[in-house]
Formats: C-alpha cells, sequence, structure tokens
C-alpha cells in the first residue's frame, strides 16, 4: 500500500512538473496570441476530462474491485464501450472549439486527435490504478512525456507552436498506448448493448457529471469569456500570470489530501478541539507559503520578466498580483472545504458549487463588459472563492454551538 502510494505521488509530481515547465516553455518561445490559442482548447479537454471523470472513471473505482472475474469482465467491457461514445463525441466536440477561434484546419486536426488521444489515455492511467498496477502508470506517463517532448521539438521547427505542441502531446500519447498495452475486455460488438446496460451506472454518475461540471464552469468559464470578449491575445497574458501561480495553487491541493482522512479519523472520535487545531495549521501553511512564493516572485520578478516573458506580455507584475491573491483565497477555500468533506456535507457543497458555477462567469463577464483589464477576471474569481470560504466557514460556526459537532457528520445544508 505504501509503495503504491509513493509511487501514486512520483506520477502526480511528474505529471505536474511536466504541464508547468510545457506552460512556461510556451510562454518563452510563442507570442500571447498563440498561447492564448493554446490555453483556450486546453480548457476545453479539462472539461472533457472532467466529464469522463464523472462518467467512466468513477465506475471504474466502484464496479471492478471486489468483484468475481467473470462480473468484472463484463463491467469493465461496459465501461471501455462508454469511453469509446464519449470520445466520439468529445473529437467532433474539440472541432467546434477549434472554429471557435478561427483555427485553420491543421490546428483544428491536431485539437481532434489530441481530445481523443487524452480520453483514451487517462482510461488506461486510471484503469492501471484501480488493477492494482501503479507501476505500469508511471512508465505509461514517462513515456508519454518523454516521447512528447522529442515529438514538439521537431514539431516545432515546421509548425505554429499551438499545432506543433498538440500534435506532439498526441503523437506521445499514441506511443505510450503501444508501449504499454493493457486488457481491455473490448467488444465493441455488443456496443449498444453496453451503453443500454450504462443505465443503470447513470443513476449514480448523473450527479458527479453535474458537480464536475459545476466545479469546471466556475474555474474555467473566464477562459472562454475572455477569449471571446478581448481576444487571444489577451487571453494568453492572464493565463500567463496563473501558470506563474500554479505551484502555490497546489500547496492546498496536497494539504487537502494528506489531511482529509485525519479529519474523518478525529471527527470520529469527537475530537473537535484538534479539528480546527488542524484547520487553523493548514490555513497557516498556505499563508505562509503564498507569503514566502510572493516574496519569491519580488525578488525574481526582473528574471523571470526578463527570461520567461521577454517584454511581450505587458504589465504582467499587476497580472501576477492578481493570480497571487486568487491562489492565497482558493488555498484557504479548499481547508475549509476538506472539512466539509470529512463531515459528508454533500448537498452542502453542492449548492455552494452551484452558487459559484452561476456567479463566477456573471462576475467575470460585468467586470469584462465595464471595459477593466482581462486580469480582473482573477480577482473576480477570487471574489467568488471568498464568498464560498465565508459560507463554509458560517456553516462550521454554526454547527460548532451544537454538541452533536464532532459525531454528526451530516450537518450542514439539510
Amino acid at each position: 500500500m505504501k509503495r503504491a502510494v509513493f509511487l501514486s505521488l512520483v506520477d502526480q509530481v511528474l505529471n505536474s512538473a511536466f504541464n508547468l515547465l510545457l506552460n512556461l516553455a510556451f510562454i518563452a518561445f510563442a507570442t500571447p496570441d498563440e498561447f492564448g490559442r493554446f490555453a483556450f482548447l486546453l480548457a476545453g479537454s479539462f472539461f472533457a476530462a472532467s466529464a469522463q471523470n464523472a462518467l467512466v472513471v468513477m465506475p471504474l473505482n466502484y464496479l471492478l474491485p471486489g468483484r468475481e472475474p467473470r462480473e468484472a469482465d463484463a463491467a469493465l467491457s461496459m465501461l471501455t464501450s462508454t469511453n469509446l461514445a464519449l470520445v466520439l463525441l468529445v473529437m467532433p466536440a474539440s472541432f467546434g472549439l477549434a472554429a471557435v477561434i478561427g483555427a485553420d484546419m491543421s490546428l483544428s486536426l491536431a485539437a481532434i486527435a489530441y481530445f481523443g488521444t487524452l480520453m483514451v489515455r487517462e482510461y488506461l492511467r486510471n484503469l492501471m490504478v484501480v488493477k492494482g498496477s501503479v507501476h505500469l502508470t508511471l512508465l505509461y506517463d514517462a513515456i508519454a512525456i518523454v516521447a512528447t517532448v522529442v515529438f514538439a521539438v521537431a514539431f516545432w521547427q515546421v509548425l505554429p507552436p499551438a499545432t506543433a505542441t498538440l500534435a506532439a502531446l498526441s503523437a506521445g500519447n499514441c506511443l505510450s498506448f503501444i508501449c504499454c498495452r493493457f486488457d481491455l475486455k473490448s467488444d465493441f460488438g455488443r456496443f449498444s448493448s453496453h451503453l443500454s446496460a450504462y443505465r443503470g451506472v447513470w443513476k449514480d454518475t448523473r450527479w458527479a457529471l453535474q458537480g464536475a461540471l459545476q466545479n469546471e464552469v466556475m474555474a474555467r468559464s473566464h477562459v472562454f469569456l475572455v477569449e471571446r470578449m478581448r481576444d487571444a491575445a489577451a487571453l494568453g497574458m492572464l493565463n500567463a500570470g496563473r501558470v506563474g501561480v500554479s505551484p502555490l495553487l497546489l500547496v492546498g491541493t496536497a494539504w487537502c489530501r494528506v489531511a482529509r482522512p485525519r479529519l474523518v479519523e478525529k471527527l470520529a472520535r469527537g475530537e473537535v478541539a484538534s479539528v480546527l487545531q488542524l484547520l487553523r495549521s493548514g490555513m497557516v501553511v498556505i499563508a505562509g507559503a503564498a507569503a514566502l512564493y510572493g516574496l519569491f516572485l519580488w525578488v525574481a520578478w526582473p528574471y523571470i520578466d526578463a527570461y520567461a516573458f521577454r517584454d511581450r506580455y505587458g504589465d504582467m507584475a499587476g497580472n501576477l498580483v492578481c493570480w497571487w491573491l486568487y491562489a492565497l483565497v482558493v488555498g484557504q477555500t479548499s481547508v475549509m472545504a476538506a472539512l466539509m468533506e470529512a463531515r459528508r456535507q454533500f448537498r452542502a457543497l453542492a449548492i455552494v458549487g452551484l452558487g459559484g458555477a452561476i456567479i463566477a462567469p456573471l462576475l467575470v463577464f460585468t467586470l469584462l463588459a465595464a471595459g477593466l483589464d482581462a486580469s480582473t477576471a482573477a480577482l473576480g474569481l477570487a471574489g467568488v472563492a471568498l464568498m464560498e470560504f465565508l459560507v463554509f466557514g458560517a456553516l462550521t460556526m454554526r454547527d460548532l454551538r451544537s454538541p452533536a459537532f464532532g459525531a454528526n457528520r451530516q450537518g450542514g445544508v439539510q
């Protein structure tokens, strides 16, 4: 178990580092317009991956483990067909997204290839984890990353940056498929019957899909609004600021991954004081990380601006400050959300998430319509995250007055 957790963490670090370096390379060697077009299509792929996680990956985790081999194989075959259906829906949708930004045929084809191979890759990665082959996941990702780098260096010589990068990612995914074959129990001759059988799974996954899409709308609707209401260059400059604070955004995620099971244990034992102490420590850790990272950016800014942004991205200092504030607030909100999850307040989380999904795009639209700089979109998102933090805090303070706080993990919005 410990080995699997360790390998999973290594795999996460590897993928996060690769994504960060890829974005930094794009910022350094491409124009804001090219980076904006790439960021727009990448945001669409995140929507697709979130839908896949809710509809296919989540069922993998409860339909396969602990089942008889024949029953597990039947479930896997059904989910493989379902994933294929999702791929067939996503690929033409990616062509439509490319058309929105006026992409030429080469970029459109690269987008179709990337969306399709991404969906297959994510399905295989998660299946390997469910099957207990975490070491294969690490190998699979390492092959895809190394191959992508090699292909990217070659493709950038002959293709525009966004087209070259998406084509390289697609080629890297394909090579990893070939090197790491895995039995999917595919039986596409029964494709229609598999989709009919999925109706029983849909009763659960539809709610997961709603939650996933709510989160994506809140987190990424600004990408589509900025590109439509400004242009790809404005989106490129805005997204460059987010890339600059992406290491800080990982701090809250890492803390929650470690703290969530501990919160569950302490709540089960009724250790309310320990729970509150753990929350305070999480907030201090995130605030401290934000302060140190802000100090680093301030000291290193002349070098970052000269070598990464190369004076092509305008006033990046103000942009980074907006995203730094966003990262700080989101990190603190994630601490409170972890407590809500530990107390199984899923209905409250869903209601607040729905509110955020409605307010975030409306607020960003209002700021942009008022003629404000695109970087204010980050401040708008920070404001929505602050609203969530205050609501979560108010619910927690209300429940603290109840002697059943430690035992009743179903509190919150009923």
